[in-house]
């Protein structure tokens, strides 16, 4: 009785202040009401909303509908006017993005029944129909419940998914690995030496067709440097052709100009080989290295790294445990990386500085060439210009030097790009050896 004294005080002093009757409160009024049990009145009148009443008698405007709110137990309450039934409700959270806007008060059955705003107002939800409800008089706490049980949500595939590997991830047991790391063979192999048996998966079917080669992370720290898997533009030449050629295109790449047009800066670019790449191999063992967001990171036992989508199916990722080590297919199922790659690498810490700084200055290379042959045909088109060559005459010759340059560009700077490719190949010979080495080292742990 005290408690619903005091806040009939409060609403009362907010009318009166409302009013301009509000500066004082009597002290006989002081004295008798305290804001809740424990702490005294102390004359400041507070204005309430809805949502901050902890039990209250609720009506729609029209006052076609009533009901008791009771919030003061661990589980919210209701009693709609003129039913037996007190209904048990669980508060479930409505968010927009990463803020939370308010509560539904969910009724075992999964029921949406009350909406309460982090604003404090409140509304009666039935089917598609919403009525604000706004507090018209007090009321007593509500006996026990009739209509019992928390509502829970039913857990979805991805759900599942993100339970059974979370805890097999190595992240999960051991922090002192970092995100980045995953595409830093020394790091990879400071942690397969602390993965133990049960932590090892294989890939299943479905794993096959998620698993994209990215052999860097994109995240280092909390900072997103890039999209993540390794996605490059289609080439028109076979892989199954020109892998024999080595180089890049052992690896399925094909390093090329990105089409040169006259006057215009041009840059090497990676492509993927047609036929590149292959699925990874059904049962490839490996580890998790962590779950973030719906990707799961997947360390193949060479070290190389996969990401692959969690997915709203029943199908899983990967089986537990790696399979006997007879099985398991052949390392360096792919071992490809581009320019951008290779800065990932060393922001990483994964190559040295100077290795990136060479990559810059090959890349670079290529552009100056080309640079140089516009100069050279810029050079000849200024003096067609200056000559006594009736208009068509020059229009005809110039036209004859910007084809003729886009003709030589590519096979003057040809030297320039395989200069490049051997750079990148050397990168790419480096990271097998140590991806060998660390497979050889599983085979002998995980047999």
């Amino acid at each position: 009785m005290r408690r619903i004294k005091s806040v009939l005080v409060v609403i009362l002093g907010t009318c009166l202040a409302a009013c301009g009757g509000g500066k004082a409160v009597t002290k006989e009024v002081a004295a008798a009401t305290t804001v809740n049990d424990k702490t005294p009145f102390d004359g400041v009148m507070r204005g309430l909303t809805q949502g901050q009443l902890a039990v209250a008698h609720y009506a729609s405007g029209d006052g076609t509908i009533g009901l008791v709110l009771d919030r003061t137990g661990k589980t919210p309450k209701l009693q709609l006017d003129g039913e037996k039934e007190i209904t048990e409700l669980t508060m479930v959270e409505d968010t927009s993005g990463s803020r939370r806007v308010g509560w539904y008060l969910r009724a075992p059955d999964g029921r949406n029944v009350i909406y309460l705003s982090t604003n404090g107002w409140m509304e009666i939800l039935r089917g598609r129909d919403r009525f604000a409800l706004t507090s018209d008089a007090a009321a007593k706490p509500l006996p026990p419940a009739t209509i019992t049980g928390q509502w829970v949500a039913a857990k979805s595939e991805w759900d599942r998914h993100v339970e059974t590997l979370t805890p097999l991830a190595l992240r999960t047991r051991f922090a002192q690995f970092a995100p980045e790391d995953s595409g830093n063979i020394a790091k990879v192999a400071e942690a397969m030496a602390l993965v133990t048996p049960d932590m090892l998966v294989r890939l299943a079917e479905r794993g096959t067709s998620e698993a994209h080669w990215s052999p860097a992370s994109p995240r280092i720290g909390t900072t997103d440097y890039a999209s993540g898997s390794f996605n490059l533009a289609p080439s028109d030449t076979s892989w199954s052709g020109a892998k024999a050629k080595g180089g890049l295109a052992k690896w399925g790449g094909d390093l090329d100009h990105g089409g040169v047009h006259f006057g215009r800066p041009s840059r090497p670019r990676m492509y993927a080989l047609k036929g590149w790449a292959p699925p990874l191999a059904l049962g490839t063992p490996g580890f998790i290295w962590e779950i973030e967001g719906s990707t799961v990171v997947f360390i193949t036992l060479d070290g190389g790294r996969y990401e692959m989508g969690v997915g709203n199916v029943a199908a899983p990722l990967v089986e537990k445990g790696a399979g006997a080590s007879s099985s398991w297919p052949a390392p360096l199922q792919h071992a490809l990386v581009d320019m951008s790659t290779v800065h990932m690498f060393a922001k990483a810490k994964a190559v040295p500085e100077d290795v990136v700084k060479e990559i810059d200055a090959l890349d670079a290379g290529f552009s100056e060439c080309v640079d140089k042959v516009w100069k050279t045909a810029k050079d000849d088109a200024e003096r067609i210009e200056a000559s006594s060559l009736s208009a068509n005459d020059k229009w005809g010759r110039l036209s004859g030097i910007a084809k003729s340059a886009e003709q030589r560009a590519p096979k003057a700077c040809a030297p320039e790009l395989k200069k490049l490719e051997a750079r990148l190949v050397t990168v790419i010979d480096t990271r097998n050896r140590e991806r060998v080495a660390l497979h050889e080292k599983a085979k002998s742990r995980f047999k």
